[in-house]
C-alpha cells in the first residue's frame, strides 16, 4: 500500500459516505481484505492490486536480471546499473529491492536517490559535460506547471494530485510566488487526528494552514530557470534533494526537476 492509495481511498469514503465524520468511521471500522473486495473502492488500491494480480510463483530473471515474484519487482545482484534504472522506470517504482539470483534473499533496496549519488560522485568533475541550461537540455516539467493557492483547501489539493497523478505541487501566494511545497506525503498528518470529525475538518482547511502543522517540513529547494545542469548535480550532492523548483525572476514557479527526471536523462 503506498500513499496514493491511502489518499485515493480516504477521498473515496470522504465522497460517497456523506462527506461528514460517519464517512470516515466507515472506512475505520473496515480491514484492508475488505476494502480490497469493494468492487468500487478496491479498483483505487493501484498498487495493492497491481500486485495481487501478478502470478505467485517466481518468474526466472529475464535477458535485463529483472525478477518478477508474486507482484515484487527486484533486480538480480548479478545486473548493472542500468538495469535497476530501467526497472524503476518501467514498472514506475521509488523503490528497488536488489535480490540474490539462489534464493530470492534481499540483499539491499535502492532508491533513485541513491543511483543519483552514485552518478554525481562519478561525474560531478565531468564538467565541460554539463554546461547546458537544464531547460534546454528537456530534464523536468516545464509545461503546463501545477501550483495551488494558499487558501485552496487540502481536499482539493489531494484530489488534483490524484487526477494528475502528482506526488507534490508548488505552493504559491496571490502573486504566483512561491511560498512551499505540498507532498502527498505530509497526508500522514491526519494520523494525530483524534477522531473522523477532526479528518473531515482537516480536509476542509486550507493548504497554508496544513502545511503550518504538518509533522515533517520536506525543505523546499529551487533554483533559477537558467541554472546549469552542472549546477544542479553540485546543488544535489550539497542538499540530495528530492524535488528542484525553478522560478523565474519574480520567484515563480515555471519548472518542476525531480530526482527521477534526472535519472531518466541518463538512461535515455
Amino acid at each position: 500500500m503506498t500513499i496514493t492509495d491511502f489518499v485515493d481511498i480516504l477521498l473515496h469514503y470522504h465522497d460517497q459516505h456523506g462527506r461528514t465524520g460517519a464517512a470516515i468511521e466507515v472506512l475505520a471500522s473496515r480491514s484492508i481484505a475488505q476494502v480490497l473486495s469493494d468492487p468500487v473502492a478496491g479498483t483505487l488500491f493501484k498498487h495493492a492490486t497491481e500486485m495481487f494480480a501478478q502470478p505467485s510463483p517466481l518468474q526466472p530473471p529475464s535477458h535485463d536480471h529483472a525478477v518478477d515474484y508474486g507482484g515484487l519487482i527486484a533486480v538480480d545482484a548479478n545486473g548493472s546499473l542500468y538495469d535497476a534504472c530501467g526497472a524503476m522506470r518501467t514498472n514506475k517504482r521509488r523503490y528497488l529491492p536488489i535480490v540474490t539470483s539462489e534464493d530470492c534473499g534481499i540483499l539491499a533496496v535502492v532508491t533513485h536517490v541513491d543511483i543519483l549519488e552514485y552518478f554525481v560522485a562519478t561525474f560531478r568533475e565531468e564538467r565541460r559535460l554539463f554546461d547546458q541550461p537544464i531547460q534546454e537540455l528537456g530534464i523536468g516539467t516545464f509545461d503546463e506547471v501545477m501550483t495551488v493557492n494558499t487558501t485552496t483547501s487540502l481536499e482539493d489539493v489531494l484530489k488534483l494530485l490524484c487526477r494528475r497523478n502528482l506526488s507534490s505541487v508548488p505552493v504559491v501566494d496571490k502573486s504566483g510566488r512561491i511560498v512551499s511545497l505540498y507532498n502527498h506525503s505530509d497526508i500522514t498528518f491526519l494520523a494525530t487526528a483524534t477522531d473522523a470529525d477532526s479528518v473531515v475538518v482537516n480536509l476542509g482547511s486550507s493548504i497554508e494552514d496544513v502545511i503550518a502543522q504538518r509533522r515533517s517540513d520536506e525543505p523546499l529547494h529551487t533554483c533559477s530557470q537558467c541554472a546549469t545542469l552542472q549546477f544542479v548535480f553540485e546543488f544535489f550532492a550539497d542538499v540530495k534533494f528530492r524535488r528542484l523548483i525553478c522560478l523565474d525572476v519574480d520567484r515563480r514557479p515555471v519548472g518542476i526537476i525531480s530526482v527521477r527526471d534526472l535519472l531518466s536523462y541518463f538512461v535515455d
